[in-house]
């Protein structure tokens, strides 16, 4: 490999690269995309706002938990709530974009902060994968990019419609997929997990805080689960 290619570059071989890699993230793609959809769809979201909320904040797992507090009569604290929920999910992304410094800093700015504004764990992997085999070409994850935007605001657009299309979700167990969503993600961290005890502090406080002040249920099960596995590992 020459100093050439260990520099920065974008080309349209890399860009081809990274579309066709997607290929292994399409179905997870594809099924959590339809079910936020149809979620939006019974939470009551218009068209436009559902599609428009995978556009512009293109974050599967804190648009799924922005959709669980979703209210018709929203509040300051509710609203502070589904921020910090974002704001927290998505915090991870710090991290990548951390790591992907030293790889593209010397590209244009312009091209490079743009860009994040797309990355995606799935983007992020295949990108790191490209880098740690010695490759320095920016247009594979940028060419990730392409195929899972548009298929997340894609889909989602077809799984509201669909939803639409069930006038009573609930005798097909529509209503359902948000509860199954995150039940399935917290199975296998369970799992490996090595005490039950975050998990059941966590439940407990959610549920108390959603009697008192709904909307911040979420955050302070999170908070409260977190900070007692940290105390117990300290012990």
């Amino acid at each position: 490999m020459t100093n050439e290619d260990r520099k920065p570059h974008i080309s349209p071989a890399g860009l081809r690269a990274g579309m066709v890699e997607t290929w292994p993230f399409t179905l997870g793609l594809f099924v959590f995309a339809m079910a936020l959809g149809a979620v939006a769809n019974q939470k009551g979201l218009t068209f436009l706002q559902a599609v428009g909320q995978s556009a512009l904040v293109y974050a599967g797992a804190s648009q799924m938990l922005t959709l669980q507090m979703w209210t018709d009569h929203w509040t300051w604290g509710a609203l502070a709530a589904a921020v910090g929920v974002t704001a927290a999910i998505n915090s991870r992304l710090l991290l990548m974009g951390a790591t992907l410094r030293p790889w593209i800093g010397g590209l244009d700015p312009r091209l490079v902060y743009t860009s994040l504004f797309f990355l995606t764990d799935a983007s992020f992997a295949i990108g790191a994968r490209h880098h740690a085999n010695g490759g320095r070409d920016y247009g594979v994850p940028l060419g990730a990019h392409i195929p899972l935007y548009l298929g997340w605001v894609g889909v989602t657009a077809l799984g509201y419609l669909g939803g639409a299309l069930i006038a009573h979700p609930e005798r097909y167990g529509v209503d359902l997929v948000l509860p199954l969503l995150f039940t399935t993600m917290f199975t296998p961290m369970a799992r490996r997990a090595p005490r039950w005890s975050p998990f059941a502090i966590a439940a407990l406080v959610a549920i108390i805080v959603a009697q008192i002040a709904p909307g911040w249920f979420i955050v302070a099960g999170g908070l409260s689960g977190a900070l007692s596995a940290a105390l117990l590992d300290e012990a």
